[in-house]
């Protein structure tokens, strides 16, 4: 009996420590949950609690905010931002204010100084004001390679004040390949830009035929005051959409409690290749920084999921 009631109560300590999904300070993966690695006096190299890689791969979207040349001259800022990057197959970025085009490079160069090889797509300036953005996709070309890419069309309705840039990409030697949605929402029209994302999907669905995996990814503003996350009457809510980055997952340095940054699959034919694992990565406590240091890389965290190179049953070859 003695023996009986020991179990018990381990099983409920290993349960509560796997289900507690919002202790501050903690990575959280979807159905895991570990401690942030101690502090040290050397903290290199860094460990963390992220995939493995081996038969994975991890996306991610993030907002550096205001990301260009002032942001990219800063060393300290740099080497968090690729450190960052260099946890993540691939990586979309929001948020790229920066005419000379010289900032993104400068991230990529960054990065690729860690010792494994990144490049990266740039879409077109978007935006209605004279305040353009940008967005990009950073990928590991070890495990990645990229095919088309284009900016979504939304002449006739001006959907979206910062168009859905839209990219073909698969793993290197393996069977999964996908198409990545990325957008970072005008926090003003947070609502009506998000229930319009599907429009953004049937578009790619329509542009790359052959393809059934497709995955919305960016800074959505997607809680608080900009966006109710539990009306189920947003067409983003139906059936066909699984969102990943659940409503309870913080993914702002704030004080508030916010789940602005999401990854959205379709469901019925994305969810086979999706491990079950998201998360959000803090890098103020994977990187032991100081609340004004942390600010100084952005407002948002990345957030994250993994999925299968090897169970993609609708995989063709797209690209070359």
């Amino acid at each position: 009996m003695i023996f009986g009631l020991k179990t018990f109560l381990f099983t409920a300590l290993i349960f509560f420590f796997t289900s507690f999904n919002a202790f501050s300070g903690n990575i959280y993966i979807e159905g895991q949950f570990t401690f942030p690695p101690p502090k040290t006096e050397n903290p290199e190299p860094i460990e963390i609690s992220l995939p493995d890689g081996k038969e994975t791969i991890t996306i991610a979207p993030f907002n550096p905010q205001v990301f260009g040349k002032t942001k990219a001259a800063k060393s300290d800022v740099m080497k968090v931002l690729a450190k960052t990057i260099t946890q993540f197959d691939v990586i979309a970025i929001q948020e790229i204010r920066d005419k000379s085009g010289t900032a993104i490079r400068k991230m990529e160069a960054e990065v690729d100084a860690l010792g494994t090889d990144y490049d990266h797509l740039i879409g077109p300036r978007l935006g209605r004001t004279s305040s353009k953005e940008q967005y990009a996709f950073i990928y590991n070309t070890e495990s990645i390679v990229v095919g088309e890419s284009y900016t979504f069309n939304d002449s006739p309705g001006d959907l979206f004040h910062r168009e859905p840039f839209i990219a073909n990409f698969a793993v290197k030697n393996r069977k999964y390949d996908f198409i990545l949605i990325t957008i970072h929402t005008d926090p003003d029209e947070a609502t009506g830009e998000i229930n319009a994302l599907p429009i953004a999907v049937k578009d790619a669905q329509n542009h790359f035929p052959d393809e059934k995996d497709f995955i919305i990814l960016g800074d959505l503003n997607a809680d608080c005051k900009y966006f109710d996350e539990n009306d189920q009457t947003s067409p983003l809510r139906n059936p066909e959409f699984m969102w990943l980055i659940i409503n309870d997952m913080d993914t702002n340095l704030a004080k508030s409690s916010c789940t602005y940054d999401r990854i959205i699959i379709t469901a019925f034919t994305t969810e086979e290749d999706y491990t079950g694992k998201s998360g959000v990565f803090r890098f103020d406590r994977i990187f032991d920084l100081k609340a004004k240091d942390a600010k100084k890389i952005s407002d948002h965290y990345p957030v994250y999921s993994e999925f299968y190179v090897d169970k993609d049953t609708d995989w063709f070859l797209p690209v070359k």
